[in-house]
């Protein structure tokens, strides 16, 4: 075995003893449809590779969510937003710090952390400063769906991905080729609670050699929801949370948000701070060959 390929070897072991299930290498070049300030090498001087590590959600804890009569998101809110984000970050971590005992440099990037206003020239709101889905398609970890959400072939959109930027050249892996994985079905179009993907307009979404045609975002009114939690129906009401506040007609300003985070909190009082919203977009995307299969058993004994 040749020194990078013992290199890979060994950084996916790291990623696995982490407790992630997918793991995958990328080539720099492959991020050239993103904006300069989000590729690698705006992070590493130098940067030859990017590794996309990602953990699987229990499929019965999204299933199961808000629809038993425990009527519950708690469970899936914990382990998504504490558990399985910290563990990720710290996965990322022990990569990092493996390739820097294998000699390189590495930089983990993060999750979660937005400018919510364009930045310079970068003209659009609420951006991280590293595209960790366009990481996991160009290491072959899967396609972009419709809805702009990572598709895995094994877990669907139900895992969470971070990255390590690094100066290791590490043969990538090549991107995911086989049956796709998004057929446009239009269920999370359909399942959005704000409205905020559009049924007809795509934006174009370009890794390595693929271009993705994805449903144009309105961002401030899908964070309106997921990230504010100002509709009740997507999951404060199972809180004890039972106040909505609804979007203004049109385009969706910081001011608005302010004012509707300002009048929820009027009403709902303290319970407003500890509720959740499912992305329920999300939840419904199965992709196709695994559509009326139980994704657990078929994982554990390996696809047909």
């Amino acid at each position: 075995m040749s020194a990078p390929e013992e290199s890979k070897r060994e950084v996916i072991e790291a990623a696995k003893r982490s407790s992630m299930d997918l793991v995958g290498f990328a080539s720099v070049d492959r991020f050239h449809g993103v904006h300069y300030r989000m590729r690698p090498e705006a992070h590493l001087d130098g940067a030859a590779t990017v590794v996309s590590i990602g953990m699987r959600c229990p499929w019965a804890m999204v299933e199961n969510a808000g629809r038993t009569a425990a009527e519950s998101y708690m469970s899936l809110d914990t382990y998504e937003n504490f558990a399985m984000r910290n563990m990720v970050l710290l996965a990322a971590m022990d990569v990092t710090r493996k390739l820097e005992d294998l000699g390189f440099l590495a930089i983990p990037m993060t999750r979660t952390t937005y400018r919510v206003q364009p930045y310079k020239d970068i003209d659009e709101p609420w951006t991280t400063d590293f595209r960790n889905d366009v990481a996991a398609v160009a290491a072959g970890l899967g396609e972009l769906g419709l809805h702009g959400v990572v598709i895995t072939p094994q877990y669907g959109t139900r895992q969470m991905f971070t990255s390590v930027v690094t100066d290791a050249p590490l043969e990538p892996d090549p991107m995911y080729d086989g049956p796709a994985l998004c057929d446009r079905c239009m269920k999370c179009v359909e399942a959005c609670w704000m409205k905020a993907l559009s049924p007809a307009e795509t934006a174009q979404v370009e890794v390595g050699d693929r271009t993705f045609d994805v449903a144009k975002k309105d961002v401030w009114r899908c964070k309106w929801s997921s990230q504010f939690m100002l509709n009740a129906d997507a999951g404060p009401k199972l809180y004890g949370q039972d106040v909505t506040v609804d979007p203004p007609e049109g385009e969706i300003t910081e001011a608005d948000v302010q004012e509707a985070v300002r009048t929820k909190g009027e009403k709902g009082g303290m319970q407003t701070w500890y509720t959740y919203a499912v992305r329920e977009c999300e939840r419904v995307c199965v992709p196709p060959h695994l559509r009326g299969v139980d994704p657990v058993k078929r994982n554990a004994e390996g696809p047909a």
